[in-house]
């Protein structure tokens, strides 16, 4: 099984769709809602660049 999440943080929206069975748009979603949430952050350009977990509270 190929690298993903820690192992590969440069995942796309659209590998990462194909590894979980999901539409590229369904992950999208999910990572724009973790985005507002304040769980995640991107560090980087939109190409190349990677989402950071900041937050695994849930308060």
């Amino acid at each position: 099984m190929p690298p993903t999440g820690k192992n590969k943080p440069t995942i796309s929206a659209a590998e990462i769709a194909m590894e979980i069975d999901m539409s590229s748009r369904g992950v999208e979603k999910q990572i724009k809602k973790l985005r507002e949430a304040g769980i995640i952050k991107r560090n980087g350009a939109d190409f190349g660049g990677y989402w950071e977990i900041v937050n695994l509270d849930n308060d």
